[in-house]
């Protein structure tokens, strides 16, 4: 679940998806677009990124969610 998804920032613009893979410290390592064509489909190709990283997804300037990577079973 999402922890927000607000409103695009500008409605009249197209979306701009953008994942940002993050270090366990919280640092960007690496930042890339992100093809979609509505928010719930960048939503789930995002979900299925946080399985291999933690990610967070943005439209823009508009935060929209952050997947912890899960923890793996030992």
């Amino acid at each position: 679940m999402p922890l927000f998804v607000g409103p695009p920032i500008c409605p009249e613009l197209p979306a701009a998806y953008r994942v940002l893979v993050l270090s366990e410290s919280g640092q960007v390592l690496l930042s890339e677009p992100l093809a979609a064509a509505s928010d719930a489909e960048a939503l789930s190709l995002a979900r299925q990124r946080s399985e291999e990283a933690i990610v967070e997804l943005w439209d823009g300037l508009r935060f929209m969610a952050h997947f912890p990577q899960p923890e793996l079973a030992i």
